[in-house]
């Protein structure tokens, strides 16, 4: 039995591995499930076994390239949690700097980001796939929100912009670089040209140190 659940981990890794290869040489739209099992050496009805569509294969791909920033996120909140002496928004530039490197070095996740956001023409039978990368980019910004809130309570932030449209100012600039990156990775080092806006970003809503009073 230990076997044969080995067998068919391998059989869907194998079938999730041949849809990336698939889905980035011919879009998600032309792609087949024909394809894609011939591409994965197996029959139709292996992929069935796992997956009930070629949406189905698609909405694995996307929880795989996105789980990794839901747990960036959780640990960064637990972290701020336990030591409330830190420093939220350096916390979070860390966090987003340890975010960019391990997707900079993740090849399969950088193939399934490109296929999310430049190889998937987002048909009427695609919609649950825009509802679930939306609710990725939403969890992401509810992050940011959450920690560049606790800097305001501990007026850390300044007046200008409030912790909602600070988020969402941070989520779009690394998105945005994120895709730049996608559509030419060869031209800059992801980490090394996103991590300095991030920070100074992140600097520029500090609010201004307190001058100290003199005795």
């Amino acid at each position: 039995m230990r076997r044969t659940k080995a067998e068919a981990e391998q059989t869907r890794e194998a079938v999730l591995a041949a849809a990336i290869d698939v889905f980035l040489e011919r879009g998600v739209t032309r792609a087949t499930l024909e394809q894609i099992a011939s591409a994965a050496s197996v029959t139709r009805g292996a992929i069935y076994w796992h997956f009930h569509d070629k949406q189905e294969i698609f909405m694995a791909l996307e929880r795989r390239a996105n789980a990794p920033n839901e747990e960036l996120g959780d640990r960064l909140k637990t972290r701020l949690v336990a030591d409330p002496r830190l420093d939220p928004l350096g916390e979070l530039a860390s966090a987003i700097g340890q975010g960019l490197r391990a997707f900079e070095t993740d090849p399969e996740r950088s193939r399934i980001l490109t296929i999310l956001w430049l190889r998937c023409e987002y048909s009427d039978d695609m919609q649950p796939v825009v509802a679930r990368q939306r609710d990725a980019d939403i969890a992401l910004q509810n992050v940011f929100e959450s920690v560049i809130g606790q800097a305001a309570e501990r007026g850390l932030l300044a007046p200008a912009l409030s912790p909602e449209l600070a988020a969402r100012a941070l989520l779009l600039l690394v998105n945005g670089s994120v895709l730049d990156w996608l559509r030419a990775p060869a031209k800059f080092e992801l980490t090394a040209s996103t991590t300095p806006m991030v920070i100074g970003f992140l600097e520029a809503i500090r609010a201004p140190a307190r001058p100290r009073q003199r005795r």
